[in-house]
């Protein structure tokens, strides 16, 4: 499956399904989760999300994308604990719904690195291993949204390291 980094806000995507970065109480709140529920519609949103209650830190849950472009969004709840194998689960579990439902594009954010400051570039190397070892049904493209310049060059230096690394071997 085939990783694209895009120096952009996950909210224009035209991916089938993108990604939120969630809390477990699947609440609205700031930085890119405040984003998507602003272009979803809130209101909508936050009802769906308090209808199903809550999402344990390392799992995700879908719901209607409704305003934006993308049919849907699946809210990954990653760590605030920095938990490096939780993050590496938000990111599989993200992969296993979007495949299950038959999407073909995902759009990925960084997960956690906000208000609960885990390490950009470690999570850049958790997402981007995530993705390449996913054995996808259907998922053919996976594209990873860097709204900030310092996400984008992270992500973008990982990944070469990381297709350099991968050749060598």
């Amino acid at each position: 499956m085939k990783l694209e980094l895009v120096h952009s806000s996950v909210v224009y995507a035209k991916c089938d399904v993108i990604v939120n970065a969630a809390n477990d109480r699947l609440q609205g709140g700031s930085g890119v989760c405040g984003a998507i529920f602003n272009a979803a519609g809130w209101n909508e949103l936050q009802a769906e999300c308090n209808a199903i209650g809550g999402c344990k830190t390392g799992h995700a849950v879908m719901t209607n994308g409704y305003k934006l472009k993308a049919k849907h969004i699946i809210h990954a709840v990653g760590p605030s604990d920095g938990d490096e194998e939780k993050l590496r689960r938000a990111f599989y579990n993200t992969l296993v719904i979007a495949d299950s439902n038959n999407f073909k594009t995902v759009g990925l954010v960084p997960i956690s690195t906000g208000i609960y400051g885990f390490p950009l570039r470690k999570c850049a190397e958790i997402a981007i291993e995530v993705v390449d070892e996913f054995k996808p049904k259907s998922l053919e493209k996976c594209y990873m949204y860097c709204y900030e310049d310092a996400e984008y060059q992270t992500f973008e230096d990982v990944l070469s390291q990381y297709i350099e690394n991968k050749n060598k071997k």
